[in-house]
């Protein structure tokens, strides 16, 4: 990030990764609020993802059509409002509305800047997309441990309503100071790639979109339970809660900032398989290890859980930037139309897979659970040499 506007691009990474994790330290809050079984609370999450599917297949185009400025700037918006919204409510239909647009605002504001970062990419000629999510993950740990130091001191709807104010007033100013490298919308887009060809041009590329999907359901399900899992099965305070997924965001930002330079040394097909297979496999081991141990002393319970989660975070940390960039590089749509189209595949089947860990949340359990998004890790070594061959 060697120029003023990547590194306000790389701000505003930083800054969409605090807001979309500000409030998952808090989830047992929002739970009880609620009053939501662990089912019911992980099924109105998951139907979040309704609205991640909206955006997912109409803001690759739109981007293309209307340029970085006007997505970056309005998903922003819709995803802050939304999140100052949702602290407050204790209805849960008001609840799942604001959490099917919140997603809505966070996938757009994903598709926008990762789709401005290929941008960048293409024009350096460099692969930056690892270190900007290595930016967004770097915002999300910062986000955690002020959620996870705020819980008992600060309430939850003046800690979010603060916090989201200030970031959207930063990333609209620092938009500015990208406005010189902003992807410039085609107004004839609609001429050549209409809404309409969303369908019938669509595309599904079946190896990266599962691909992507085993690499991220991990992430999304540490989000979702880890939280809940350390207080609820472990005994943890709710402080003390958060530091498992907050190990897990810092595996994600080491991963993700050095990977380009482990490359340098290791095939990228030999770093996948062998990664995945570990991160996955000592996760599931730590998770029970940790379960049976936790029986007669529980903080020990609690710190093999915690390493065991960020040996799983480590494993897959590179993986989504990595996989989406070579889904565009296989592809000749444009890149954000790309990223609109693996990611709604991979919307569909996480909003299915997050529905059945609840479930098995619910009646097996958050430590059986975990085993299914740790298994799929391990699955993504499938992927290595496809991914290979498109990065070279």
């Amino acid at each position: 990030m060697n120029t003023r506007e990547r590194k306000a691009l790389g701000g505003i990474f930083f800054l969409y990764g605090i807001c979309v994790i500000a409030w998952v330290p808090r989830f047992p809050e929002l739970k009880q609020n609620l009053h939501l079984t662990n089912g019911q609370f992980g099924t109105i999450l998951s139907l979040g993802w309704l609205g991640s599917i909206a955006g997912l297949l109409t803001v690759g185009h739109l981007v293309h059509r209307f340029g970085s400025r006007k997505m970056i700037t309005g998903s922003s918006a819709l995803m802050c409002v939304n999140m100052a919204l949702i602290v407050h409510l204790t209805s849960h239909w008001q609840f799942l509305l604001c959490n099917i647009l919140l997603s809505a605002g966070m996938v757009s504001m994903h598709i926008s800047l990762t789709g401005q970062a290929l941008h960048e990419q293409e024009h350096t000629k460099e692969n930056i997309i690892p270190r900007m999510h290595g930016m967004w993950a770097s915002g999300a740990l910062t986000s955690a441990v002020l959620s996870g130091f705020l819980v008992s001191r600060v309430g939850l709807a003046l800690h979010i309503d603060i916090l989201v104010a200030i970031a959207l007033i930063v990333i609209l100013l620092l938009v500015k100071i990208m406005a010189p490298t902003l992807l410039v919308g085609d107004e004839t887009a609609g001429d050549n790639y209409s809404l309409k060809d969303l369908f019938t041009r669509f595309k599904v590329d079946w190896l990266m979109s599962l691909g992507l999907t085993g690499a991220t359901i991990l992430e999304f399900s540490a989000g979702d339970w880890a939280t809940i899992y350390s207080k609820e099965n472990l005994h943890m305070s709710p402080g003390v809660s958060a530091i498992p997924y907050i190990l897990f965001m810092f595996a994600l930002i080491v991963g993700r900032l050095t990977v380009h330079r482990v490359v340098k040394h290791i095939d990228i097909g030999t770093l996948i398989k062998w990664s995945v297979i570990i991160g996955g496999a000592i996760f599931i081991v730590c998770l029970n290890v940790g379960l049976v141990v936790s029986k007669t002393s529980p903080t020990a319970g609690f710190v093999i859980f915690a390493f065991g989660t960020f040996i799983g975070g480590l494993g897959g940390s590179y993986l989504a930037p990595t996989i989406m960039n070579s889904a565009n590089r296989r592809s000749s749509s444009p890149g954000p139309v790309v990223l609109g189209q693996i990611g709604l595949v991979q919307g569909a089947l996480t909003l299915i897979l997050k529905f059945v860990i609840a479930w098995i949340a619910q009646f097996a359990g958050i430590h059986i659970a975990f085993l299914l998004p740790a298994i799929m890790l391990m699955c993504v070594a499938f992927t290595a040499r496809a991914v290979s061959k498109a990065t070279r």
